[in-house]
């Protein structure tokens, strides 16, 4: 029975590798613990389990959260499947090409037995030293003078993945709506151009509404959804402080010339509950006072008065006070 050798090509997020199979069971999960680390959150602690011996391999989904397919062809749970040469295992964003390779036995070199001599043994000659100005050699039984051994050629360079992450060389879902005749490496090859150009488009409409919130959207959409409330932020804002306020702005807005937005938007702005005080028998109608518990010098008054005006009622006016 032929002995064969089994390895899996890895494609997946930031990654190309292959993985050399062992005869025996191979377990497959996002832990340090699995013979075959995949760190991703769509792989469950533990996915799938592979087991081989020396001619086939099978592979089991051990009940994972998101499943496991095999061209294209989702696992039932606890139900071993055999693998074929070149079959493309999907586990979460990760592509795992399985390959079956023939083994070589690898032989001794035989050792021609001497042949058999007739009469008396030679006689072995022994070695004469021949005396030479300023050395002394050896006419027989001294070895060739050894050269050095030649340079290593120089390591070539780690190959990088053509494939942008989560991708892969081979289709492996495109190919599953093809009859299995059809399932062969350059069919597999051909589907993956299309389907490296279509799934980053599927995967932006799968999870536009990623967009949409402040909490998950790209660093360039922040200025985009602040638009939709006219805002422009505050040049000395971070990030964490935009995708705050555009978390509230919907209840700031609705509350826009009141003491709690007010409020609201100084304590994003500069880390501090404010207190504002606007009741009193000696104030004087339409005024009020903004306390902020904390030293003038931490922080730009001339962008904490612009900030105040824009959110105050416009017939009103203000005195700003800081107290450590």
């Amino acid at each position: 029975m032929d002995e064969y050798e089994f390895q899996l090509q890895i494609a997946g997020p930031n990654t190309s590798r292959q993985f050399s199979i062992p005869v025996g069971t191979t377990t497959i999960g996002r832990l340090p613990g699995n013979d075959l680390q995949l760190d991703e959150a769509q792989v469950s602690r533990q996915h799938a389990r592979i087991e081989c011996t020396g001619a086939e391999c099978q592979i089991t989904d051990l009940g994972s959260s998101n499943g496991t397919r095999v061209d294209g062809q989702a696992l039932t749970p606890s139900v071993p499947m055999p693998l074929t040469h070149l079959a493309i295992i999907k586990i979460g964003s990760f592509d795992l090409i399985f390959k079956q390779i023939l083994a070589v036995a690898k032989e001794a070199p035989a050792v021609p037995a001497p042949s058999p001599q007739l009469g008396p043994a030679p006689i072995q000659a022994e070695p004469v030293e021949v005396a030479v100005p300023g050395a002394v050699e050896t006419m027989m039984g001294s070895p060739p003078p050894t050269k050095p051994p030649p340079p290593l050629p120089p390591a070539a360079p780690e190959e990088q993945s053509p494939v942008p992450p989560g991708l892969s060389l081979h289709s492996s879902r495109l190919l599953g709506y093809l009859p299995g005749i059809y399932h062969t490496d350059f069919m597999a090859r051909f589907l993956g151009i299309f389907e490296s150009i279509l799934t980053p488009i599927e995967w932006n409409i799968d999870n536009f509404d990623l967009y949409l919130h402040p909490g998950t959207a790209p660093v360039g959409f922040i200025k985009w959804l602040a638009d939709w409330f006219g805002i422009t932020f505050d040049r000395s804002w971070t990030e964490a402080q935009r995708r705050t306020f555009l978390a509230e702005a919907h209840e700031i807005y609705a509350r826009r010339g009141t003491r709690r937005a007010l409020s609201r938007i100084l304590e994003i702005h500069t880390g501090h509950v404010p207190e504002i005080l606007d009741l009193g028998k000696d104030r004087e109608p339409y005024t009020f006072t903004v306390r902020l518990p904390m030293a003038a010098s931490g922080v730009n008054k001339e962008s904490l008065e612009r900030l105040i005006d824009a959110s105050k009622p416009a017939h009103t006016t203000y005195r700003l006070e800081f107290r450590p």
